[in-house]
């Protein structure tokens, strides 16, 4: 048995079936040229043009049966078909990445922001609930799991208990499920 084609064999049988049949499209241009009436080598060279057609079809019909999917960028194609450079398209593709990048990085910056700014706020408010939240943050989650119960015990303390040690009914379980 001999093992499938690499990708790129796949591709180069492509290729070689894109220049046959371009050469067969520069025949039937130059016939059509100096057509003198002869409709005989007109139709053997239509038939081999066809038959051209047909192995390229065979030989992209490999290439995507061989785990090779075709994607193409419609943009890309609609800036060649207006005769933009295929180049300086990727090239403004590139900058207009980047600048989105760039603005994504500025949201998440300023979420940050607002975050540190709210913990600090929270942390004047209500320091103990803060410290707790930033403990449970700080603990790997398999330290968490173990003091989730511990936690639900003190969250059905009735409200007079919570209130002695400071704190209002539901706040840690909403620090805590914020997380």
């Amino acid at each position: 048995m001999s093992a499938p084609p690499s990708e790129a064999a796949r591709r180069k049988n492509v290729q070689d079936a894109i220049d046959r049949v371009l050469f067969k499209i520069n025949e039937l241009e130059a016939i059509l040229g100096n057509f003198t009436g002869q409709n005989e080598l007109l139709h053997a060279k239509l038939n081999e043009y066809v038959a051209e057609l047909g192995k390229l079809e065979a030989a992209k019909d490999d290439m995507i049966g061989g785990g090779q999917p075709v994607e193409l960028a419609v943009e890309l194609l609609r800036a060649v078909d207006e005769g933009t450079n295929p180049d300086s398209f990727t090239v403004q593709l590139f900058r207009d990445s980047l600048a989105q990048n760039q603005a994504s990085k500025g949201k998440v910056e300023a979420f940050r922001s607002l975050r540190e700014q709210l913990t600090q706020q929270l942390a004047a408010a209500f320091p103990a609930t803060v410290a707790d939240y930033q403990q449970l943050r700080a603990a790997p989650p398999q330290q968490q799991q173990q003091q989730q119960p511990g936690q639900q015990q003190q969250q059905q303390q009735p409200a007079g208990q919570q209130a002695a040690q400071g704190g209002q009914p539901g706040q840690q379980a909403a620090v805590a499920a914020g997380s």
